[in-house]
């Protein structure tokens, strides 16, 4: 069952009931700059990039400051996040994807 929060008629300001799903609850705390909301994304997403740099970078130490610089890019990014293009993890990947490419410059 997916929860739902619902803002009464004050909070709305319109005399209308919206509905939040939790998802957008969430991002809309990442876009708010929650950093509870940052730490669940990094816990949830941190180890699998990491793999995807190291498959890519072989030294350790470099691979763990491309892991900090695409989490500060996704963290000064994310009001530009748009969930209807695509998921948080493939945006990360993207980010990921980038951060890689500049370092083998």
């Amino acid at each position: 069952m997916q929860l739902l929060k619902i803002v009464n008629q004050q909070e709305a300001g319109y005399g209308l009931n919206i509905q939040l799903s939790e998802h957008e609850i969430f991002l809309n705390d990442l876009r708010s700059g929650d950093p509870e909301a940052f730490k669940t994304i990094y816990k949830q997403y941190a180890a699998a990039i990491y793999g995807m740099i190291r498959r890519k970078i072989a030294d350790e130490h470099a691979a763990e400051i491309i892991l900090e610089k695409i989490f500060l890019d996704f963290w000064n990014s994310i009001s530009g996040y748009d969930e209807t293009k695509f998921k948080i993890f493939t945006w990360l990947h993207q980010i990921t994807n980038r951060q890689i490419n500049l370092h083998q410059l």
